[in-house]
């Protein structure tokens, strides 16, 4: 049902993205960097801590709501005063009345996150479904319309707020829990304790997720930042529709394990196998289709997208290899070690990325490549240290999975060259279609088990 879910508001954002101008989208990520970092102060690590604690739910709650409360009030008050500059920043005066606008998600996240996070808790995936469901169609309701009657980033907006508010009111209705004037000081330092790493961590995320749309919206302007923030969103999108089903049961199923380490061993490394063999070869299909689905979906004015789309494809196929770890770290209690990572890697990263971004998007991007091929050998030496296993187990597990990407890279390499057409849906699907059949018959011909053992799982995963 996740899928369901992936697949409506995929589709939401290629018909926006087809119906609006790189400058709309580009005005709208200056907002969303803006209200992104907002929301790292609102949840402070809280969420996480909150879904980990052994302490009394009902009191951890009511700590979690009346802070998120007041952080969210605070915050949204100072957007609003701090609007103007923020825009000036970019070079953008439109941002002003965007940014105050949007700053109302602050507000409205504040009051859905604890019936959120007792989802999470006790695993109520099928609720959350339903929630994302009915979000992503309202949404999309309201922001194509008026993107056909010519509002530009307004319909961005009234789409990106009606679905706050939708799921908020959903949430609310799912969850019988109902906040109390109580606050219980002596826990709320226990949750705060646990959530200052996971707020650091989430400032390193930010600066990884958002530091380059910043620098990129500085320095090239919002044309450039409109196809770089398409260009990332769209690639997330694939990844989200493939990963997601799976992704959000990692956490909570390390924590019950972390008292088993050789069972939390098998589990991560079962867990990084699955990842791989989705992440790895849809990364790849991205990078040789890229210029070819720019061209079908999106039209002349996204020139240039479809590089974009090839260069972030493969960097997430590449980064999804260890795209699991920091749920590892949290569950065995160690929220320190990736923010102790990112906030490492940032000394380098930062200098790398204002040095590139004056010489255009292509450049910025290749860079973000580069630095990210860095990170994932540290990631794979803190697994290592955590669970005393092999350095080598993404290989030993999943080498069948690497060859049978690089098979369907070559086949779909030697298409490429030996048909010289013109870019079209039918080409795409072709290319699409043969890189996933030749991927699937030669990981079903090098491990049987494993494709065996895949099926099953997506079969449950679609149903769930």
């Amino acid at each position: 049902m996740e899928v369901g879910s992936r697949v409506v508001s995929a589709t939401v954002y290629l018909v926006l993205a087809r119906l609006l101008a790189p400058d709309d989208f580009g005005i709208m990520a200056i907002a969303l960097i803006v209200i992104n970092f907002s929301h790292i102060f609102l949840d402070a690590g809280l969420e996480k801590a909150f879904i980990q604690t052994a302490s009394p739910p009902e009191q951890a709650a009511l700590v979690i709501f009346w802070t998120n409360v007041v952080m969210g009030l605070v915050i949204f008050v100072l957007l609003f005063l701090a609007a103007p500059r923020l825009a000036a920043f970019f070079h953008s005066p439109t941002s002003v009345t965007v940014i105050r606008v949007l700053g109302l998600q602050v507000v409205i996240g504040s009051l859905a996150s604890v019936q959120q996070a007792q989802l999470v808790r006790k695993l109520g995936f099928r609720e959350l479904f339903w929630v994302k469901m009915a979000t992503a169609i309202v949404s999309g309701g309201l922001s194509i319309p008026l993107a056909l009657f010519g509002y530009g980033v307004w319909a961005l907006v009234a789409g990106s707020l009606s679905g706050s508010l939708l799921n908020l009111i959903l949430l609310w209705r799912q969850s019988s829990w109902r906040p109390q004037f109580s606050f219980d000081w002596p826990l709320a330092r226990t949750l705060y304790g646990f959530g200052f790493w996971v707020l650091l961590e989430s400032l390193g995320a930010w600066f990884f997720s958002w530091g380059d749309n910043l620098l990129v919206g500085k320095f090239l302007g919002l044309h450039a930042l409109g196809i770089y923030s398409v260009g990332w969103n769209i690639v997330n999108l694939f990844f989200g529709l493939v990963l997601n089903p799976f992704y959000p049961v990692l956490y909570p199923t390390f924590s019950r394990l972390r008292e088993n380490l050789p069972l939390l061993t098998e589990t991560f490394h079962r867990a990084s196998h699955v990842v791989m063999a989705l992440a790895l070869p849809l990364g790849t299909l991205l990078m040789l289709t890229g210029p070819a689905l720019a061209s079908v979906f999106f039209g002349d004015k996204w020139q240039g997208l479809g590089l974009i789309l090839a260069l972030i494809g493969v960097m997430e196929g590449l980064s999804w290899l260890v795209g699991i770890n920091p749920e590892l770290y949290r569950a065995m209690g160690r929220p320190d070690l990736n923010t102790k990572l990112m906030l490492a890697t940032i000394l380098y990263y930062l200098p790398a990325y204002l040095l590139a971004a004056p010489w255009g998007l292509v450049a910025f991007t290749c860079t973000r490549l580069g630095l990210e091929l860095t990170i994932i050998p540290l990631h794979i030496c803190l697994g290592v240290r955590l669970l005393k296993g092999s350095p080598l187990y993404l290989w030993r597990r999943g080498r069948p999975v690497i060859l049978a990407t690089f098979a369907m890279a070559g086949v779909l390499i030697i298409l490429k060259s030996l048909f010289m057409v013109n870019q079209t849906l039918i080409w795409l699907t072709i290319l699409m279609g043969v890189g996933g059949l030749v991927y699937g018959v030669v990981l079903w011909r090098l491990d049987r088990p494993f494709v065996s053992e895949m099926t099953s799982l997506i079969k449950r995963a679609a149903l769930t």
